[in-house]
C-alpha cells in the first residue's frame, strides 16, 4: 500500500447523487442566509434520506428527550449547519461501504465512533462558541471517514494484519499509518472532501490535522477542538478513563476549560451506555 494507491482509490468513487449534489449547492450558494423552508423542501423530496436524517437526529446520544419528527424541526433545533453535516455523513455511507476489519472494530463501532464525536463537540462547544460549533460538529461527525479509505486498501494489502495487531496498541496511531503509507487517514479524508467539492474549511482543517501546511490558513483552535475529541473517541475506545485523562492533559496543555468539557462528556457516556444496554 502507497499514499499513491489510497488517492488512486478516492479516484475511482463516483460523484455524489443528483439529490445530494443541489443540496450541497445550496448551502455552497449561501450557508449564512439559506432559506430554510426551500431547504426543507428540497430535503424531503428525498424520502430515503429524510428518514436516515431522522434517525440520527434522534439517536439518544444526542442527549434530546422529546422526538424530533421532521426536517423542518431538525433546521429549526440544530441548525443548517449541523443538519447539513447529517447529510455529509449520510451520502457518504450511500458511495462507500465501512469494512473497518484492519482497525479492528466493527462497522457499528465505527457509526458509534463519529456519532459519539460529534455528540461529545455538539454538548460541550455549542454553550462556549455556538457559530464555532455549528461549523465543527458537522466535521466531528465525518472526520473518521478517510479510515475507511484506509482500511480498504490495507485489506487488500501484504501486510495489512501487521497493521491491525499495530494499530490498536499503538501510543500515536497517526504514527502508525504513517508508518504504513506516508500519510494519515485524516489527511486521506481531506482528500476525500476534496474529491467531492466539500467546503475548504472542511477539506483544509482534514489536511491539518496531523501535518503544518503554511498555505493553508486554518484557525488553531479548530484543530485544538479536534484534536480534543479524537483523545476522547477513537478506535481504542470510547470515552474510557484513559482517553478522558488524554484529553483532559490536552485540554490543560491548551489552556482550555476541563470542567464544562468532562460535564459533556460523562453526559454523552452516560446517554451511549444505557443506549447499548438496552440493545442488549
Amino acid at each position: 500500500m502507497s499514499f499513491q494507491s489510497l488517492v488512486n482509490r478516492i479516484d475511482t468513487l463516483p460523484p455524489l447523487s443528483d439529490s445530494a449534489q443541489k443540496i450541497l449547492k445550496m448551502y455552497a450558494e449561501d450557508e449564512d442566509d439559506i432559506d430554510i423552508r426551500k431547504l426543507t423542501r428540497l430535503i424531503e423530496q428525498d424520502t430515503l434520506l429524510t428518514a436516515n436524517i431522522l434517525a440520527m437526529i434522534n439517536d439518544p446520544k444526542f442527549g434530546f428527550n422529546n422526538k424530533i419528527t421532521s426536517v423542518g424541526q431538525a433546521l429549526t433545533l440544530f441548525g443548517t449547519r449541523i443538519v447539513k453535516g447529517f447529510i455529509l455523513s449520510i451520502v457518504m455511507k450511500e458511495h462507500i461501504r465501512p469494512n473497518m476489519s484492519s482497525y479492528g472494530i466493527s462497522n457499528e463501532q465505527f457509526n458509534d465512533m463519529g456519532h459519539l464525536q460529534a455528540a461529545l463537540l455538539f454538548q460541550w462547544y455549542m454553550g462556549i462558541d455556538i457559530k464555532r460549533a455549528q461549523v465543527l460538529v458537522p466535521l466531528a461527525l465525518i472526520m473518521e471517514t478517510g479510515k475507511v479509505i484506509f482500511s480498504q486498501e490495507m485489506a487488500s494489502s501484504d501486510y495489512g494484519h501487521l497493521f491491525t495487531e499495530e494499530i490498536l496498541y499503538s501510543k500515536n496511531m497517526e504514527e502508525t499509518e504513517h508508518k504504513y503509507s506516508d500519510t494519515t487517514s485524516y489527511f486521506i479524508g481531506g482528500l476525500l472532501f476534496e474529491h467531492w467539492n466539500f467546503s475548504k474549511r472542511y477539506v483544509d482543517i482534514m489536511k491539518c490535522l496531523d501535518f503544518d501546511d503554511e498555505d493553508n490558513e486554518v484557525d488553531t483552535l479548530d484543530l485544538n477542538i479536534l484534536d480534543v475529541i479524537r483523545q476522547a473517541v477513537n478506535i481504542r475506545g470510547f470515552m474510557t478513563k484513559s482517553n478522558l485523562d488524554n484529553a483532559c492533559a490536552l485540554l490543560k496543555e491548551l489552556n482550555m476549560d476541563e470542567a464544562a468539557f468532562m460535564k459533556a462528556a460523562l453526559r454523552i457516556k452516560n446517554a451511549y451506555d444505557i443506549s447499548k444496554k438496552t440493545k442488549a
